[in-house]
């Protein structure tokens, strides 16, 4: 029988376990922070790094949100104020006897 129908081979898990030590995981995270504190190179050469660039960098970037923070208040404010602006006119041509009534 076999000679003629494709048996099904069982399917093999081959995984080779990991070792994981998490005190030397932790000494080289403290390792690379050191040595970013010190400004050294992952090869322990001296990193200089490119603070010009860094800052107008973030300048920009400060000064594109800074743009779109001023453009949502201008168009808060006029929506605001279009409102404020209707009910007024509402108030006005609708309600006048009972504002008159007030004063």
């Amino acid at each position: 029988m076999g000679m003629f129908v494709k048996l099904p081979e069982y399917k093999r898990f081959n995984m080779k376990p990991r070792y994981w030590n998490p005190e030397e995981e932790a000494r080289k995270e403290r390792e690379k922070r050191v040595r970013a504190e010190l400004g050294l190179d992952e090869n322990g050469k001296e990193y200089i790094p490119d603070v010009r660039a860094g800052l107008r960098r973030e300048y920009d970037k400060r000064k594109a949100s800074r743009a779109g923070n001023r453009m949502s208040s201008s168009y808060r404010f006029f929506i605001v104020l279009i409102i404020l602006l209707l009910i007024g006119f509402y108030l006005v041509t609708y309600k006048l006897e009972a504002i008159l009534n007030l004063f």
